[in-house]
């Protein structure tokens, strides 16, 4: 008997404003917000910086990298560290800033709903958005966005 993978496990990641839905192996760890590193003549989505694992990091904004106003850092905010999907990846790590923890969620095709892509103008890093209940989630183009991230990170001066 063959079984057929009706759901992907997947995060329910909380930012201001807006929701990011990803497959749950996209996150490394979740850590507590800490001060960034100032990262000069970066892209406006580009935070800043952290050492996490011995390796410095770029925090990223993933709502201005998927359209929406940059938020202020606040209180209560985690930092997601965020795996690579790529395997030739010169970055093997990047990190976000999020609203809250992200929690688990079993997306399928009923859970997701339809498409609301076609109903807004939103960025190449936005594969598709889908609305679950009465709230809305933006699935990011991961690997758009982490080329973008490698494209302007290059490991820039503090």
């Amino acid at each position: 008997m063959n079984a057929v993978v009706e759901s992907v496990r997947s995060l329910w990641v909380p930012l201001q404003g807006t929701n990011l839905l990803v497959p749950n192996v996209a996150i490394a760890e979740v850590i507590n917000y800490q001060p960034l590193e100032t990262v000069v003549d970066g892209p406006e989505w580009l935070l800043g910086a952290l050492r996490w694992r011995d390796q410095r990091l770029p925090v990223v904004s993933m709502e201005v990298l998927c359209g929406q106003p940059r938020p202020p850092a606040e209180r209560g905010c985690r930092i997601s560290v965020v795996n690579s999907v790529r395997k030739d990846a010169g970055l093997p790590f990047y990190a976000m800033v999020t609203a809250d923890i992200p929690r688990l969620f079993s997306a399928d095709a009923e859970a997701l709903g339809e498409s609301l892509r076609g109903g807004g103008d939103f960025p190449d890093t936005v594969a598709d958005v889908v609305r679950i209940g009465s709230e809305q989630a933006l699935i990011p183009n991961l690997e758009l966005i982490q080329a973008l991230v490698e494209q302007a990170w290059g490991e820039p001066s503090a």
